[in-house]
């Protein structure tokens, strides 16, 4: 007779005791890398020296945005921490364990039921009156100041800036993506849109207003240092929208009415230049969106954008203002240095550098199998020679 085997006796109690521990590892190590994935991006996130860093503040409105913004922060982060380092604590605390019954149920505590609504309550009406009353003060500029007015107008995908009384005595200036202000001066900037949503931003001097088409939008910010201030779009407006950048140049009040002063002034043209403005008015076909002898006019924009909300098929579209291009840092709405080498980049194959820019696909004399442009490299060198003379 076979005899069966002995009996494993399994002690039901020790396998409990394995899982809670090996639960307990799990947790463990769920907890780990959720506590490295927030210090990674924690540690992306904060980049001080950043163009487009909030932090480093420059003028009046940035630094009271700031402030409002890192009291809110810090005070909801303290109340987090209190709240869950409750939560926490009471579940640990009073964590159910084996053999124990149902908790004997108990009214609330009314003292302590009062409290973590009142605070709470007077907590929230103050940040809220003191953030309503920050919206208000930074509406509009101080009374009595000296205040620099400028349209700025979103296109697809570039920034124009219109002075209509850049120097007090009635010049009007239109200029492109480089916004020149003088240091210590509020400027007011009207916010338009001539086709989508966009929205401007300057982080170090003002926060993100949106330009809505048939509305007119407004801030206000100041600089108070010289210095360039990198800007954005920071609303999706199309397929290059992440190139639609812009900056904005603090100079001295002398500085400034210098540029304002030579703006549309004819410039001094050398031989090679002058075939390049033969080509840039004539067989280039520039002359249909750009301007280069100084501000547009009323007619000129309104034809232009009513060219582009036709359709594809109209080779007329907005243009940059080209007048003072030679006195600005970048081209191509901020995404270029602006220098022989990426003009030539820019003129040739303006799709390779700006994928779905309106010039490509709109002007003729791009209308090639292969989309790059019908001049020859002598017409794009004189052509090039032209725009550096422009200042």
């Amino acid at each position: 007779m076979r005899l069966a085997p002995p009996r494993t006796r399994i002690d039901a109690n020790k396998i409990k005791v394995k899982d809670r521990a090996g639960l307990r590892k799990i947790r463990i190590s769920q907890i780990s890398v959720m506590v490295l994935l927030i210090v990674g991006l924690l540690s992306v996130g904060c980049d001080y020296n950043s163009h487009m860093t909030t932090w480093g503040t420059a003028g009046p409105v940035a630094e009271k945005q700031a402030l409002l913004f890192n009291v809110l922060l810090w005070v909801m982060v303290v109340v987090f921490v209190l709240v869950e380092g409750a939560l926490l604590y009471a579940a640990i605390k009073f964590r159910r364990k084996p053999g124990d019954g149902l908790p004997k149920q108990v009214h609330g505590n009314t003292p302590l039921e009062i409290t973590w609504t009142v605070i709470p309550t007077i907590l929230i009406l103050a940040l809220g009156v003191w953030s309503v009353q920050t919206l208000f003060e930074l509406d509009k500029p101080p009374a009595g100041s000296d205040v620099l007015e400028v349209t700025a107008t979103g296109h697809q995908w570039w920034f124009e800036f219109e002075y209509p009384d850049a120097d007090g005595n009635g010049t009007f200036v239109t200029t492109a993506n480089e916004l020149k202000v003088p240091v210590g001066r509020p400027v007011h900037v009207n916010l338009l849109s001539d086709d989508v949503l966009h929205s401007f931003w300057i982080p170090r001097l003002a926060g993100k207003v949106d330009m809505v088409p048939t509305r007119n939008n407004h801030l206000w910010f100041q600089a108070d240092e010289s210095g360039v201030f990198h800007g954005q779009c920071a609303e999706l407006c199309g397929r290059a929208h992440a190139l639609m950048k812009f900056r904005v140049q603090a100079v001295p009040e002398d500085e400034y009415l210098a540029w304002v002063a030579g703006f549309g002034k004819e410039p001094v043209l050398s031989a090679q230049a002058a075939q390049g403005q033969l080509v840039f008015n004539g067989e280039g076909g520039c002359v249909v969106c750009h301007s280069a002898t100084g501000p547009d006019s009323p007619a000129t924009v309104d034809a232009r954008v009513q060219g582009f909300l036709s359709g594809l098929e109209s080779p007329v579209a907005p243009g940059p203002n080209l007048t003072d291009l030679a006195t600005r840092g970048t081209f191509a709405a901020g995404i270029l240095d602006l220098n022989r080498e990426n003009l030539r980049k820019w003129i040739t194959d303006p799709e390779s550098v700006k994928s779905g820019n309106h010039m490509s696909g709109r002007a003729t004399v791009y209308q090639t199998p292969d989309g790059t442009t019908k001049l020859n490299q002598k017409q794009v060198s004189n052509v090039i020679e032209y725009l550096l003379s422009l200042k």
